[in-house]
């Protein structure tokens, strides 16, 4: 999991005149979810190892580096109240990923845009739960954390009687 953005793609993303822009590619799971929510913070729709992303402008930051877990914010313009509506509707804590490319991995004349080799990460992580997730009309924020298990209620299932009756019994 790359969490540094190598000192070389910065260079080259900050460079004046740079053609080439930094493209963060992602993925929103959860189980009551038909399929993955994918999004590209572009216009254009991606293709990505057989997937399509939508292009929906959002903006996610770098995850913190302290003493703390990692965490991040989100904040993904509202404009396919679709993806607003799902995660309202999702119970529990969906999962998200995030992947940043640059443009210059993807055949740019296309569309929508198809990698023609396999790009490579500059920057990633997966398995974060978003959490703290607000829509309204305009946008749709939330944070991206890893779960602390050392907050969790011990045990993690109670034993009940409508859950375990032969010990009731």
């Amino acid at each position: 999991m790359q969490r540094d953005i190598p000192a070389s793609a910065r260079q080259a993303a900050e460079r004046e005149g740079s053609p080439d822009v930094l493209l963060a590619f992602l993925t929103v799971t959860h189980q009551n979810l038909s399929e993955p929510i994918r999004i590209v913070s572009d216009v254009f729709d991606y293709v990505l190892e057989g997937e399509t992303y939508k292009g929906i402008v959002f903006d996610a930051k770098p995850l913190t580096d302290t003493d703390a877990a990692p965490v991040t914010e989100l904040r993904v313009q509202n404009v396919d109240r679709r993806i607003g509506e799902a995660l309202e509707r999702a119970e529990g804590r969906a999962q998200a990923a995030l992947r940043v490319i640059s443009s210059s991995d993807f055949d740019l004349t296309q569309d929508p845009r198809v990698a023609p080799g396999t790009p490579e990460d500059i920057y990633s992580f997966q398995h974060f739960d978003l959490v703290d997730v607000d829509v309204n009309p305009i946008e749709i924020t939330g944070r991206l954390m890893l779960r602390d298990y050392s907050q969790e209620p011990w045990p993690g299932i109670a034993a009940t009687e409508e859950r375990l009756p032969g010990l009731f019994r």
